[in-house]
């Protein structure tokens, strides 16, 4: 099994559904799966200059997966239809969530997660407001705040992963996003590209080529069939992620915000186990599968 599928592959695929469904294929859109702005304390990119950039260099569809907040893709997806763009840029609400376990990123959602849940926790609060499970840089030794391995296998042998980024512009070696890759192909798991943008010039630098879908559910069954491309940033744009941070901090110090917002920074797995938030209730979380003896 390739995890890449070549367009002559997509092509087939999108023959095989059109003899089975009667239905002519479907136009193709280009898609982005992990992006910040400026809701995330370590990126300073605005809404209309990352709207204007996604637009200019083709994307159709972004998910923006701020850190530990849905508001800012809320905020992106409101600057769209304020400047009268829907009809070429379709905004999907994600985050990107700090759990116990590290990150994990959830898209179609309608409401913040808390961080501080365990993975397994995160990913069934994703599924119970009828989101996508996705796991961001899984082996990318560079960033602490990336899942660790149990949780991770235990995310895919439970079946709550819905893809894997298999290639992610920002990490520094690309043989941790080959181990990604092997990971989703040994579990069946589709994978994706994500170029991770914090800054304007890393828009689309990874995008992921599919039919046309507007539900969560239309995306999982096509995902199979995805032809993505990507390039690697540069080891110095890390600087951009750095110098967002401090600038932040500094505005935060002024008393100025960039973001009317929670700007909330990556966290590690350990700084959350620290610093615990206050936990979901019951009623909020899913409910539990009944226990059996297989």
């Amino acid at each position: 099994m390739t995890i890449v599928a070549t367009r002559t592959e997509l092509r087939t695929s999108l023959l095989e559904r059109q003899e089975a469904t009667g239905k002519p294929p479907t136009d193709r859109v280009f898609v982005d799966f992990h992006i910040h702005t400026r809701f995330s304390r370590d990126s300073i990119l605005p809404e209309e200059k990352f709207i204007r950039f996604a637009i200019e260099r083709g994307l159709t569809h972004v998910a923006i997966t701020n850190h530990n907040n849905v508001e800012g893709a809320v905020a992106v997806r409101d600057k769209v239809a304020e400047l009268g763009l829907t009809d070429k840029l379709t905004v999907i609400l994600g985050e990107e969530v700090s759990t116990a376990d590290g990150e994990v990123v959830g898209i179609f959602l309608n409401k913040t997660i808390p961080r501080g849940l365990s993975a397994k926790e995160t990913a069934d609060e994703i599924h119970r407001q009828g989101g996508l499970v996705s796991i961001p840089h899984p082996f990318d030794p560079f960033r602490g705040s990336h899942i660790r391995e149990g949780p991770l296998r235990n995310l895919a042998d439970t079946g709550r992963i819905d893809m894997v980024e298999v290639f992610n512009c920002r990490v520094a070696l690309q043989r941790h996003n080959l181990e990604a890759a092997e990971f989703a192909n040994r579990y069946n798991i589709p994978g994706i590209a994500a170029s991770d943008a914090h800054s304007s010039f890393e828009v689309a630098m990874a995008f992921n080529a599919l039919p046309a879908f507007e539900t969560a559910e239309q995306l999982k069954a096509l995902l199979p069939d995805n032809d993505w491309h990507a390039s690697r940033s540069s080891v110095f744009i890390h600087a951009t992620t750095r110098w967002a941070v401090w600038k932040n901090v500094f505005d935060a110090w002024r008393g100025k915000r960039t973001a009317t917002g929670p700007i909330l920074g990556p966290q590690t797995p350990e700084v959350v186990r620290q610093e615990p938030v206050k936990r979901p209730t019951g009623a909020e979380l899913p409910a539990k599968e009944p226990e059996t003896d297989e």
